[in-house]
């Protein structure tokens, strides 16, 4: 059996009219309003890991730059330091994996846009109040607009996974995708990445994506993270 892959690049380049919004649609409306410039100058987006809030960041990017606004997209990790920026819009994603420095660095970034008038949306895995940042930095995150993205339930996870089944050309039942769901890690993310590695995985062997099929390409994905 040949090996999977989980790490593979996405088939579709996250939008927003990709993004699955379950119970968020009054988040993605104040998001579309940020995106004209209007309401809020600073956004701090949070929700768990694997809910989709890179992919919101990467489509506001993208959407902003098509619409020729400048724009500056940042994936904090711990040696991530936010030099002084003049783009119209600023956008962090991960804050929490910022080191002390990088912290101060956005501090500063985030007193400057404030005063300049330009916009600040940031994202992080918890509350302002619950971040081990700069006890300073998380205040002013919460001086915004604070959004929470909320998870998708069960039922809207299966109705994304068959969506997004359809859009790569196959048919993917509720029973496939229940199983996908209770077999496999249940972030939407991680699913959906699996999802599009079954269908290459299929597409080669020449065969449906069955449940079969399906319980052994987890095997041996489970097997590869031993």
């Amino acid at each position: 059996m040949r090996q999977l892959v989980l790490e593979i690049p996405p088939l579709h380049q996250p939008s927003l009219n990709n993004f699955v919004t379950g119970n968020n649609t009054e988040t993605l409306s104040l998001l579309h309003t940020w995106l004209k410039g209007h309401g809020e100058q600073i956004i701090y987006l949070w929700g768990e890991e694997g809910i989709g809030k890179s992919h919101l960041l990467m489509a506001l990017h993208d959407q902003l730059q098509a619409s020729q606004r400048s724009v500056q997209l940042i994936k904090a990790t711990d040696s991530t330091i936010i030099d002084e920026c003049t783009d119209q819009f600023l956008l962090v994603d991960d804050v929490h994996n910022l080191s002390r420095e990088g912290a101060i660095s956005l501090f500063n970034r985030f007193n400057e846009r404030r005063e300049q008038h330009l916009f600040l949306l940031v994202s992080g895995d918890a509350p302002p109040h619950q971040l081990s940042l700069l006890p300073d930095l998380a205040t002013r995150l919460s001086w915004g607009l604070v959004l929470r993205l909320h998870a998708l339930s069960d039922e809207e996870k299966i109705e994304a996974l068959q969506q997004h089944a359809y859009n790569l050309g196959i048919h993917l039942s509720h029973e496939l995708a229940l199983y996908l769901l209770q077999r496999w890690h249940r972030d939407i993310r991680s699913l959906l990445q699996v999802l599009e590695e079954l269908n290459r995985w299929s597409l080669s062997l020449h065969k449906p994506i069955t449940m079969p099929l399906i319980r052994d390409a987890l095997n041996n994905l489970r097997e590869q993270s031993a």
